[in-house]
């Protein structure tokens, strides 16, 4: 495959925050935030393709991938806090927020907060909240579980966390979060094998995803929350879901669509919960048509 990443800048907010830069048309910018448990490589396979668009900045948000957490905190609301201050020092032009998972659901709560500043979104699998009776992976919801119980909790993040090869922690979560972990070039695996082991070093790495994790899940006991920031979504958005999603099902997805019309979806029938990393491709091109739509 042979990528070529531009080199890792970081940027003082409160401590160090890492991130790639792109270079593309200065009047847009597409800000990249990853998932619970991931990093900015989650997206180096299509930040060249929306390149042709505008300035992409894929950012390691505090307590993951290379920006240590530094004192800082996980919460949500926190590091919505800190993407709006990254994008307000970093990005120029038009504002588009780019989230899988967990950034999906930090960008939808940013565009609600501040509407003014976000031209749109582009969501990927985001952790929205569950509607109705829609199956969840038991194994997940299990997980979950643990997560919020104090000292077990704990417990399970360090093992994950400290103490799980790195080589076997990104091949045990691609096996879980892609339909096909075969789809993902081993270069790009080694990226992630290698990125984990310098983050493992990180002494706030367990409290960063732990807290992250809790926080996650208090919104999913909120629907009341998320249905406001849904409402108070007021700029264009464009969902992208895979039907094989063990993680967030695609019936999430659906009844969201359904509620907010003009919002553009697309529910890839064959790919999980990085469709970015199965087939970007097919992504970025699904990015361009809407973007293109936009009369931009």
């Amino acid at each position: 495959m042979g990528i070529e990443l531009p080199p890792i800048s970081t940027i003082d907010l409160d401590g160090p925050v890492a991130f790639r830069a792109w270079d593309g048309p200065a009047d847009t910018t597409f800000v990249l935030v990853h998932g619970l448990g991931g990093m900015h490589l989650n997206w180096v396979q299509v930040a060249p393709g929306l390149a042709g668009f505008g300035r992409v900045l894929a950012l390691d948000l505090p307590g993951f991938g290379a920006s240590p957490l530094a004192g800082r905190s996980t919460r949500l609301m926190d590091l919505r806090r800190t993407v709006s201050r990254f994008a307000e020092e970093v990005a120029s032009g038009s504002r588009f927020l780019v989230g899988n998972s967990m950034g999906g659901a930090i960008a939808v709560l940013h565009a609600a907060v501040e509407p003014g500043v976000v031209d749109g979104l582009v969501l990927t699998s985001p952790a929205l909240p569950r509607v109705g009776h829609a199956w969840q992976h038991p194994s997940l919801a299990l997980l979950m579980a643990v997560y919020d119980v104090p000292g077990l909790g704990d417990a399970a993040v360090a093992a994950r966390v400290r103490h799980l090869d790195a080589d076997r922690m990104v091949r045990m979560g691609f096996r879980f979060t892609a339909a096909d972990p075969g789809s993902i070039p081993e270069e790009i695996v080694q990226l992630h094998v290698d990125a984990v082991r310098q983050h493992q070093r990180d002494p706030g790495a367990e409290v960063a995803f732990r807290d992250a994790a809790r926080s996650l899940l208090g919104l999913s006991r909120r629907p009341d929350l998320s249905t406001r920031a849904l409402d108070g979504v007021l700029c264009p958005v464009l969902l992208l879901h895979g039907r094989r999603d063990r993680l967030v099902p695609a019936r999430f997805a659906e009844d969201v669509l359904r509620r907010y019309p003009t919002w553009r979806g697309r529910i890839f029938p064959d790919l999980g919960h990085v469709a970015q990393m199965e087939a970007p491709g097919r992504w970025v091109a699904e990015v361009a048509d809407w973007y293109a739509g936009l009369g931009r």
